[in-house]
């Protein structure tokens, strides 16, 4: 018997808890990961999956139980060493889609966990205050205050301690998971590939294995993962990572070439138009989940999304072009929805023009975007479209837009 799973017994589970109480079915799930029965093991994975994550909260349960999933991972006789990867990854951020919308810098976490860690209710209640009231609007202002009327100070507290222990617990694992990457199974380099994405802390010893990956890789889905992985945790401007995801990109395999774009965006230091120009049609022609891609569910347009989002303020010039030329050469509406909120986007990052703005005070990027979408089939989208204009404060109709782009 495996000596991880000798341990697993001889622990106290009970002395931790999971959402739902003490842990002290753990060892049993522990044990049935070794069940020569496939449908046995995967049962104990999604339990555990649902124990140690509960709607992206961790608890002292979930940080107890990583050394023993790594240890899963690093046994070559496993079976299903990839899911106890799937599981790490949960445990590590939660939900990914918040921790990618919404990035999270693990040194301020880890800073901000030990300044609140020995505050008493009420000085957590002083310190709370204190945000609220130093919010930039009066708007931002109002929505902390709602936010807080039933906010558990001290529960939150508690889970952001355990949010950063398990994510720094699967971090001390990136040696095994680098290892997992040279494993025969293409499911288990995958879902390895896939966790250690969420390490840019790791970047010296990942940015290697994932250029390796990206330049040797024969499955396209391993491949791809490992470009976007690069993308995440790689170190930006290497020149080697480049190379290889420059290869990449020319795949004829439509996934791999756009999943290059989506690393490479955030690896060079400045992105070209043509790199911007492939960001937008991986954002407009991913149109449906690609199987097995394990980020975001297999959804490329929202990884494309949010990657054009974190792109610098430098290349704004360069996404308003690309997305005038698009408007220019629309034929039919089709999702004009879409096409109209990533210009009004680039156009109007700072949110809606203020009243009374007349359009010679429009910067150049402003006025290209507006003078594209005047006279284009965009505006033939309906009342979603008049709605997404008004939010920015422009004119709703096609005619109005015309009459005020020409005075």
């Amino acid at each position: 018997m495996p000596q991880w799973s000798a341990f697993s017994r001889e622990f106290d589970w009970s002395s931790v808890s999971h959402a739902y109480g003490p842990a002290i079915e753990v060892p049993g799930l522990l044990r049935a990961l070794r069940s020569g029965k496939q449908s046995v093991r995967q049962q104990a994975y999604r339990d555990l999956a649902d124990l140690m994550v509960d709607q992206g909260s961790r608890s002292a349960a979930s940080v107890a139980i990583v050394p023993f999933l790594i240890d899963v991972v690093a046994d070559a006789a496993a079976p299903d060493r990839f899911a106890a990867c799937q599981v790490l990854a949960a445990i590590a951020v939660g939900d990914e889609s918040s921790w990618l919308s919404d990035p999270v810098d693990p040194k301020e976490m880890r800073s901000e966990v030990a300044r609140r860690a020995g505050m008493t209710k009420e000085e957590l209640e002083d310190d709370h205050r204190a945000w609220i009231a130093s919010a930039r609007t009066d708007e931002e202002r109002d929505a902390r205050t709602r936010r807080a009327e039933w906010r558990d100070l001290e529960a939150e507290r508690d889970e952001e301690r355990w949010s950063i222990e398990a994510y720094d617990a699967v971090r001390a694992g990136v040696p095994v998971y680098l290892e997992a990457l040279d494993a025969p199974e293409k499911a288990l380099r995958l879902h390895a590939t896939y966790l250690l994405a969420w390490f840019p802390e790791e970047a010296k010893s990942i940015t290697p294995a994932m250029t390796r990956l990206v330049r040797e890789e024969p499955d396209p889905i391993v491949a791809a993962a490992a470009c976007v992985a690069a993308g995440l945790a790689g170190v930006k401007g290497d020149a080697a990572l480049i190379e290889a995801l420059s290869a990449r990109r020319a795949s004829g395999n439509r996934g791999e070439a756009w999943s290059a774009v989506l690393g490479l965006s955030r690896i060079v230091t400045h992105p070209d138009r043509s790199l911007v120009a492939d960001l937008y049609s991986c954002l407009f022609g991913a149109t449906g989940p690609v199987p097995y891609w394990p980020f975001l569910e297999g959804d490329m347009s929202a990884m494309a999304a949010l990657t054009i989002r974190d792109l610098g303020a430098d290349v704004a010039q360069d996404r308003v072009a690309v997305l005038a030329e698009r408007i220019t050469n629309l034929t039919t509406p089709g999702d004009s929805f879409t096409l109209l909120t990533a210009t009004l986007d680039a156009a109007f990052p700072n949110g809606p023009m203020p009243t009374g703005t007349p359009f010679d005070d429009l910067d150049q990027n402003q006025k290209t975007a507006l003078l594209s979408l005047a006279d284009s089939r965009v505006l033939e989208g309906g009342s979603m479209v008049s709605m997404l204009l008004g939010r920015y404060n422009l004119p709703q109709t096609a005619a109005a837009l015309r009459a005020y782009c020409s005075r």
